[in-house]
């Protein structure tokens, strides 16, 4: 199917369909697609979310916790925010650390890998960041999960950084299903698989789902606009103020919105 599943995987056939009628039904989906194109507001259905709670990540020498969501790829950012502050507790930050790059797995220059790690980690802390990333352990998010690991093994407190990721692109997205539960997580990651594992060293994940499977995309909207979203809301510098030029003096409630830094990696 143009969702990225076998048909015999969607919900709502009839269980124990033989293999036969499953390559059947795969040749009329076939000319089906030929006929009419495949989309998100036709051919899925919106149901409430049947995945919260929080991660256990296991393996990889450490044990990380992480709070996590599925939700619909067109949730409003104002829903998600209040999620975050009142259901997760986070406190707004007074900078936004938007992470993006290349899924593809590179090295770095040792060098260049310390001044990217030492810089973002000293960012976080001295302004209580919250950083953005794709969530998976590929590309770019690997190294900032280098940065994070290191940082975590000198007990300084723990950042925020929120990973946000197509829920169909998720390794083990199975072991994740459930309502207000505590979920076991393996990171170690299947070569021959098109998903990929989420990366242990982020506190939080959103994941977006649009209805397909092995496929990147359902975050991208979602997250541009609670990026957008976030960076419009007022914060109280009165006991706090950034080395930025942009900084404003008013008397005890003075405000001013929430910054957001964006850092590309090719």
């Amino acid at each position: 199917c143009c969702c990225g599943r076998l048909i015999g995987q969607h919900v709502g056939l009839p269980p124990g369909i033989s293999s036969s009628q499953n390559d059947k039904a795969e040749r009329l989906a076939k000319n089906d697609s030929l006929s009419e194109k495949w989309s998100v507001s036709k051919h899925t259905q919106l149901s409430p979310t049947d995945a919260f709670g929080t991660i256990e990540f296991q393996g990889g020498g450490h044990s990380n916790k992480a709070m996590y969501v599925r939700v619909s790829y067109d949730t409003k950012p104002e829903l998600l925010l209040h999620l975050m502050t009142k259901e997760w507790q986070l406190d707004l930050p007074k900078l936004l650390i938007s992470v993006h790059g290349g899924l593809q797995n590179f090295e770095l220059q040792p060098k260049l890998k310390q001044v990217f790690g030492k810089g973002l980690i000293k960012a976080a802390m001295t302004t209580g960041a919250w950083i953005f990333t794709g969530g998976v352990n590929t590309g770019v998010i690997r190294h900032v999960g280098d940065a994070l690991k290191d940082h975590a093994s000198k007990s300084r407190g723990k950042i925020c950084t929120i990973g946000i990721a197509p829920w169909g692109i998720v390794e083990n997205q199975e072991d994740l299903v459930g309502k207000d539960v505590v979920r076991p997580y393996q990171t170690m990651s299947n070569p021959l698989s098109k998903l990929t594992v989420l990366n242990s060293l982020h506190s939080h994940f959103i994941l977006a789902d649009n209805g397909t499977t092995g496929k990147y995309g359902a975050e991208v909207k979602l997250r541009r606009q609670l990026e957008k979203h976030i960076s419009l809301q007022k914060i109280n510098t009165r006991e706090w103020s950034l080395p930025l030029s942009i900084t404003a003096r008013a008397n005890d409630r003075l405000k001013r919105k929430i910054p957001a830094q964006c850092t590309l990696f090719k």
